[in-house]
């Protein structure tokens, strides 16, 4: 990302109207960073400050595209990649709790290709509960989905299996999607 950054910085002339702007680099996917430029306030050509455009740098060969207008926000890849078609297994194939990378698309929010979402009712102190959890269908292992799984079950941390977030440093791929898929088996 700081690599992005530096490219669209170093790729602008030195001169007085782009003193101040900051560089704001986005993931795309692994060989794509999109990086939205703002003027300082008081900046830019009306002195109004705000959106200066994007610039799409490349990698691994940080090659930088034509600026652009706009946010990377509207950016979209000129070629969308195909999803790798995920084999399940027949074991698994029917299970009504199959989740498969493919159907959540960029919204996966796991490093697996696919689990197996199991949802149990519990009662702990007269309260109901529901208990989420997912099988790492390959490797066998069983991790709470939801902080009651976590919580009322001797079940792994999903951590090793929840997929960071590429456009936020330090932040995963929302979660959700999966513990309410888990969630759907218990009604």
């Amino acid at each position: 990302m700081t690599k992005a950054e530096a490219a669209a910085q170093a790729e602008l002339p030195n001169a007085p109207i782009w003193k101040g702007m900051t560089f704001k680099g986005v993931v795309v996917d692994e060989s794509e960073i999109c990086v939205d430029r703002t003027w300082a306030p008081g900046g830019g050509p009306d002195k109004l400050g705000g959106n200066a455009g994007y610039v799409v740098v490349s990698f691994p060969a940080v090659t930088l595209g034509k600026p652009q207008d706009e946010t990377c926000a509207g950016y979209a890849p000129a070629a969308a990649k195909a999803p790798t078609e995920v084999e399940v297994p027949s074991a698994v194939a029917n299970d009504p709790g199959l989740l498969v990378s493919t159907t959540f698309g960029d919204k996966w929010p796991l490093t697996v290709p696919y689990v197996v979402a199991h949802c149990e009712d519990i009662t702990v102190a007269g309260r109901h509960l529901q208990v989420a959890t997912v099988v790492d269908a390959p490797d066998g292992k069983t991790y709470a989905a939801n902080g009651t799984a976590k919580d009322h079950g001797n079940y792994l941390d999903i951590d090793p299996i929840w997929a960071a977030n590429p456009g936020v440093s330090g932040l995963k791929i929302n979660i959700s999607p999966v513990i309410d898929a888990a969630l759907a088996l218990c009604k």
